[in-house]
């Protein structure tokens, strides 16, 4: 018997990937460029991917070979390092010689769209979406087409926030971790502190200081404005006393020592190595993490609990959403084998593998008799996450190009609090100065358009 699957991600549905006959993207496809390369010539697409390793490589390679067997067009994997991607896609888009399909960071979107480097794929939408999870309908898509005016993504996979923990420490100090609408920031900075000893070299967190050190941040300070980053004008909204005060509890853990000193500098690797390491007891983090804990723990040491809800609204905000997503080039010579290889990407089959692999949760509504993604499997916890009603997905940074800002002024900002070298009040206002000038301009520049909205799993009003 089937394993029944959250109703709000994964409602059980066949899903049939299509190859052939993908359809048309819904927006501009080079078209004299794809006749004048399909006269006389094999199609043959290059892809690239920017967060490579031997396995996602091994993945990739033998996914091309099965498409190649299918269709008979050929498939060029490349990669670029995570640290160098945003940098070298910019070369790449600038010269025009990007790859026919991209691996696409969900914060890069506003920078490809604004430089027109990539093409629409509403028609693919429209003809495809009943195969997809509510989630990635409702969220993903309908914040960029709030956004942006047009889909231009096909996620690789689903992720939602969640705080992994040490249930084996919690245990030994006979912690009793509140749940519900008792389970607050303020009760995880709590549980934080209960689990730093330093004698026994343990703290309490893996704290994230180096880039991308602001985005957890922002969520938790969304949840004193109702999941809103901006007002209606484009004001910065997170720059409030009770944002500063925020804030500065949120550092509290770092100043206070129940983080390890060098955490200012950690980012995404150093953060999930040192809890299954064991030198931290908790650390806040996509499902991915599930993986590698998998992998290196006994399923004794740990466990994972939702995100905390607001203490203002009791909200559940949480940055669920894809690692990635797959972008179709506007320079490719083959936009309809671009698309149809994507398309062949998140066939149930491959997803799941691809997903499994990578700790996501599947964007297909078929997910079979696969035990990981049931109830009682190691993504239920997310998944029900999904199943909360009041949870809700908060908007990010704006539809501009923030790209300069994620790469280096989120973060030393807050670093230079950290270290003592500016105020709290300091962090805010420098960073809201600049994504206020930027949100004006861009309500300024596009005539109708509207500062985004808090997104549910509930399907957005015709």
């Amino acid at each position: 018997m089937k394993k029944r699957v959250i109703a709000a991600l994964l409602t059980a549905s066949m899903a049939v990937g299509l190859l052939a006959g993908c359809g048309s993207s819904g927006g501009d496809s080079g078209g004299e460029s794809k006749e004048a390369g399909k006269q006389g010539k094999e199609a043959s697409l290059r892809f690239i991917d920017v967060n490579p390793s031997p396995e996602r490589q091994k993945y990739y390679e033998g996914v091309f070979q099965k498409f190649e067997e299918e269709t008979g067009i050929s498939v060029a994997y490349e990669s670029v390092p995570w640290d160098d991607a945003a940098d070298k896609l910019t070369v790449l888009g600038t010269s025009g010689q990007l790859p026919d399909v991209i691996t696409t960071h969900p914060s890069w979107l506003g920078q490809f769209t604004e430089a027109d480097w990539i093409m629409p794929v509403d028609d693919y939408v429209e003809e495809h979406g009943d195969e997809f999870v509510e989630a990635v309908k409702n969220i993903n898509w309908a914040q960029e087409k709030e956004k942006y005016g047009h889909v231009y993504s096909i996620p690789d996979g689903f992720m939602v926030k969640g705080i992994f923990y040490r249930k084996d420490w919690v245990e030994e100090i006979g912690y009793e971790i509140p749940t519900g609408k008792d389970w607050t920031y303020d009760a995880y900075f709590d549980l934080i502190k209960a689990l730093t000893d330093k004698e026994k070299k343990r703290y309490g967190n893996s704290f994230r200081g180096a880039r991308g050190a602001f985005d957890p941040l922002l969520t938790y300070l969304q949840t004193f404005t109702g999941g809103y980053t901006y007002d209606e004008e484009g004001n910065f909204l997170l720059n409030s006393p009770e944002c500063v005060e925020a804030l500065e509890k949120w550092c509290e853990i770092y100043k206070d020592g129940y983080v390890p000193e060098d955490s200012v500098n950690w980012g995404f690797v150093e953060m999930v190595d040192n809890f299954t390491g064991g030198l931290t007891g908790t650390v806040s983090n996509d499902s991915e993490v599930a993986k590698a804990c998998e992998e290196k723990m006994d399923p004794s040491q740990w466990g994972v609990l939702p995100m905390p809800v607001s203490t203002v609204d009791g909200k559940l905000l949480n940055s669920a959403g894809s690692p990635y997503s797959y972008t179709i080039s506007k320079t490719s010579e083959y936009p309809e084998e671009a698309l149809a290889l994507v398309d062949f990407l998140v066939r149930p089959e491959n997803n799941i593998e691809y997903c499994k692999m990578g700790g996501l949760i599947p964007i297909k509504n078929d997910v079979g008799d696969d035990e990981t993604y049931g109830e009682n499997g190691p993504y239920a916890p997310f998944l029900a996450q999904l199943n909360d009603p009041n949870f809700t997905v908060p908007p990010t940074y704006g539809a501009f190009n923030y790209t300069d800002l994620h790469q280096d002024m989120f973060h030393t900002e807050l670093q230079k609090y950290l270290l003592g070298q500016q105020s709290a009040e300091d962090v805010l206002n420098h960073i809201g100065d600049e994504l206020t000038a930027r949100m004006k301009q861009y309500l300024a520049d596009n005539e109708g358009a509207e500062v985004e909205k808090p997104k549910t799993m509930q399907p957005a009003a015709e």
